[in-house]
């Protein structure tokens, strides 16, 4: 029939124009932002989230250049070391993501780095701060923030040094975080004299941050500091379970210190603190926004895509970002063609960068050469604390 070769002709074109359409189409590479973007944490972390959304939407035009579509990809943890397994395979199982911002809490990270190093997924954290992260070996591990090995420490410095006190209270929430902290500070306290009259840990062993206890037992808790009469109350932990001990410390008529690390240095620890939050102190790995080298243009850039101010942990979630996308490009170039997850992961450790937080470059295991390490405090009942210490260090050797 005449008609059919013309149908056969028509066939062959729209597949020839098909498989053009198909070949010019720019490749995709999606960077992922993992963290807790649902539950008690959102608020405190979705201003690290959008750090990362603005380090991609801002690189996008450079890879557009090149024929790359680059976009960014949400994964929400909950703050769940079980949920943060599930969408690190998730994530992994999507060959377009050739890097993860993430995770926050420490406890999620080491859970999921290890879904991430089977497909050699280049990981780099903004915030997450155990030190077990960058000590397994693991080549595509990295962050920019500080260690609680450092972090606990200085706290312990500090409140025997600066506040001149000796009677310290430890409270561990019961994380793998605010453990970590917790046992830090302890080693410390103990090694320069402090006496440590007590130390708490959470009872229920389920805990995790996206599951904070009831306020009872934070009232029933600062009733039994006050027995023990402390001078300072140290909290490994973070901000939905520390606002509600220093509020119930305060409403007990508790009148000595408090010193807490980076896990409640956000806008949502002094929401649920109330009036309580004045005078307490924290430590941090993320200085305030004002005192970081080059903030400016970024809070600007902030401020108009998002409509609201970033928070100290943004920046850092910016320039993790941006190692990532410098990693790739640097492992594009060198194939012309899209990279390997293994030669990202490989270009990240060498990757150094300028960034909004200062000079950013890793020791062989992840770490970040240098680190900040801040000390602030509450001066009032509003978000951010005022710098009271500062101090830059090296990790500890291996």
């Amino acid at each position: 029939m005449p008609s059919t070769p013309n149908a056969q002709s028509l066939l062959c074109a729209l597949l020839l124009i098909g498989g053009l359409t198909a070949q010019s189409a720019p490749l995709l590479i999606k960077i992922v932002g993992a963290a807790p973007l649902t539950g008690d944490q959102a608020a405190s972390n979705i201003p690290i989230r959008n750090g990362v959304v603005l380090a991609v939407e801002e690189a996008a035009q450079r890879f557009a250049k090149l024929g790359v579509k680059l976009e960014y990809m949400n994964a929400d943890d909950q703050g769940s070391e079980t949920v943060g397994v599930s969408v690190a395979q998730r994530v992994a199982a999507d060959e377009h993501v050739l890097g993860v911002v993430g995770h926050v809490n420490s406890s999620v990270s080491l859970r999921a780095m290890q879904v991430y190093a089977r497909s050699n997924l280049l990981m780099i954290s903004a915030a997450s701060t155990n030190p077990a992260i960058t000590t397994q070996g693991l080549t595509n591990v990295a962050r920019v923030c500080g260690r609680d090995d450092v972090q606990g420490p200085i706290a312990a410095q500090f409140v025997r040094d600066e506040l001149g006190l000796r009677r310290v209270f430890i409270v561990n929430e019961g994380t793998e975080y605010g453990r970590g902290l917790a046992n830090a500070f302890r080693a410390r306290a103990v090694a320069i004299g402090l006496n440590v009259v007590g130390f708490v840990t959470n009872p229920d062993t389920s805990l995790t941050a996206a599951k904070p206890l009831e306020p009872a037992f934070w009232q029933n808790l600062a009733q039994q500091i006050k027995l023990y009469q402390p001078q300072a109350v140290y909290y490994g932990g973070v901000d939905p379970q520390g606002g509600a001990l220093v509020k119930a410390l305060s409403a007990a008529g508790y009148g000595g210190s408090i010193i807490a690390p980076d896990g409640i240095d956000t806008d949502h620890f002094v929401k649920l603190a109330g009036p309580a939050a004045k005078g307490v102190y924290y430590t941090s790995t993320a200085g305030l926004l004002s005192l970081l080298p080059n903030a400016t243009g970024f809070i600007k850039r902030f401020q108009a895509r998002f409509k609201t101010a970033p928070e100290s942990y943004s920046a850092y979630a910016y320039d993790a970002a941006n190692v990532v996308v410098e990693a790739i490009l640097s492992a594009y170039k060198t194939g012309n063609k899209i990279p390997t997850r293994a030669a990202v992961s490989k270009a990240a450790k060498g990757t150094e960068i300028s960034g909004v937080t200062g000079r950013i470059g890793f020791t062989a295991g992840g770490d970040r050469r240098i680190a900040d390490y801040f000390v602030l405090q509450f001066k009032t009942a509003t978000y951010p604390g005022v710098v009271v210490r500062k101090l830059s260090s090296a990790p500890p050797a291996p």
